[in-house]
């Protein structure tokens, strides 16, 4: 087992020397013993013990504690290309800037791109995250506009063919960190998998995302349809993206809003739509929010729409305005 002086402890732990022997009178107990032989040496195991305990005291979204637990937002689409990830960014992006301490968990477990639309390269992800190679604090990120990331991991096989223990301790984390923010926003796997509808069966709001075409219609029908049959009973949203009119956006909601209702005696809720825009592919491509590259867009006009709409669903006040 390596053992380390004072000083190289404190340098791996990112504190003082100081801070360090603090730590070590507030949390002895709790800590592995030192070696008798080497009284002034720190053996690795308590290093890591003290790493532990030093992120649980400050957690990787806000050092304050929250009396309201945040609101769990997903997105989902039931088929991929349809805009979702996007949307889920700036979503987090606006409400961000509207004061909300907010966090983005990529739940499209395995082939995860929020990191790539924000503009980031995480280091650990989820699939760490399970291996126990790093832990919550060592996943987060922050992003663009103040929003804090968590990445699913890409091109990750294990992590695309999860287990239920496996997905058990992603919902776990999710729980963990919402007594530290605002609003977690999942961005889930397209499909109607269990990798989907465990994300979404965890969320207050469930935000449906669909273009107009006939076959993103039926897999946005079949999604609901999944969910309103294992017993979901919190709203959800429909969002229509992509649009060249909101003629064509109403046309869309009243067929899904007829089969929702005829099928399932389920009330699906109209939020809004999100036009085609040009600016919207631009912002892919500066791996940026298109609300922050391009705030004039006629796109990011309707986003805020959007962000309105959903922000009366939350039962906080904006943690980060005075």
């Amino acid at each position: 087992m390596e053992r380390y002086t004072s000083r190289q402890a404190a340098s791996m732990l990112g504190i003082s020397e100081e801070e360090l022997r603090k730590a070590l009178r507030e949390q002895r107990e709790d800590l592995p013993a030192r070696d008798p032989e080497f009284p002034d040496l720190y053996p690795e195991d308590l290093v890591e013990a003290l790493r532990s305990s030093l992120s649980r005291d400050k957690h990787p979204v806000a050092e304050e504690r929250s009396e309201t637990l945040a609101s769990i937002f997903s997105v989902t689409s039931g088929k991929g290309g349809v805009g979702k990830t996007s949307l889920a960014v700036n979503l987090a992006s606006e409400f961000s800037r509207r004061g909300y301490r907010t966090i983005v968990v990529d739940a499209d477990l395995g082939l995860s791109n929020t990191h790539i639309l924000a503009g980031l390269k995480p280091t650990k992800t989820l699939s760490d995250y399970l291996e126990k190679s790093a832990d919550l604090a060592e996943i987060v990120n922050d992003g663009p506009c103040g929003v804090k990331y968590i990445s699913g991991g890409s091109g990750v096989k294990e992590m695309a063919d999860l287990d239920s223990a496996g997905r058990q301790s992603i919902l776990d984390a999710i729980q963990e960190l919402r007594p530290y923010c605002d609003l977690i926003l999942l961005d889930t796997a397209a499909g109607v998998s269990k990798s989907v509808t465990d994300f979404v069966s965890i969320s207050d709001h469930t935000l449906v995302v669909t273009t107009s075409n006939f076959a993103a219609i039926a897999d946005a029908y079949g999604i609901i349809k999944i969910m309103v049959q294992d017993g979901y009973t919190n709203p959800m949203h429909l969002i229509i993206n992509r649009v060249r009119s909101p003629e064509e956006a109403e046309q869309v909601y009243k067929k899904l809003k007829g089969c929702t209702e005829r099928f399932l005696s389920f009330d699906l809720n109209w939020l809004g739509l999100l036009p085609e825009d040009n600016s919207v592919e631009g912002a892919v491509l500066k791996r940026s929010p298109f609300c922050e590259t391009f705030p004039g867009s006629v796109a990011t006009r309707y986003l805020k729409k959007l962000t309105t709409a959903l922000e009366r669903y939350l039962p906080t006040v904006p943690s980060n305005v005075s």
